[in-house]
């Protein structure tokens, strides 16, 4: 008789253990797709909060042929603070993806400011070299894509 008490014992010891097991790996578990959770929504209020707009005239003469750049004015109108030199701009120039190293960003609103704020003005200069090669854009219509934490703008512009 003595037996089946032990036995009892041992059985309820081992589900003991297999339960704290399965909570333990549970537990990491809903902690990880808690931590990508947060993570998920930080990065979506970024991009919320992230909003800029080209106001350069299409009509103005963007692309300077002597230097073979392209000159734009961006305008950040969403409340995230980006960088002052334009670093965190993606730039695609005619389906053309541009180095970073191949632009260049001036504020030209702010003085001394070292952050692009709200309102605040930007201007990038893109070399076109990069997409032309050395003869840089021929004549016709050119697209540039700008890309920053999500948010996408699309300026046409044309080179006589």
């Amino acid at each position: 008789m003595a037996s089946v008490p032990v036995s009892h014992l041992i059985l309820f010891i081992a589900s003991l253990v297999i339960a704290a097991s399965v909570v333990g790996t549970i537990t990491t578990g809903v902690d990880r797709v808690s931590a990508a959770v947060d993570d998920a929504g930080l990065d979506a209020t970024e991009q919320l909060r992230t909003d800029v707009t080209v106001v350069s005239d299409p009509d103005a003469g963007v692309y300077n042929a002597t230097d073979d750049s392209v000159t734009l004015l961006i305008k950040n109108t969403g409340t995230y603070r980006l960088a002052p030199d334009g670093s965190g701009l993606d730039v695609v120039l005619d389906g053309r993806y541009v180095r970073p190293e191949a632009t260049a960003g001036e504020l030209v609103s702010a003085d001394g400011a070292n952050a692009w704020g709200r309102g605040d003005v930007l201007r990038l200069t893109i070399d076109a070299t990069e997409v032309g090669g050395s003869s840089g854009l021929d004549g016709g219509d050119h697209r540039v894509f700008i890309t920053v934490n999500g948010d996408e703008e699309l300026f046409q512009f044309r080179v006589e």
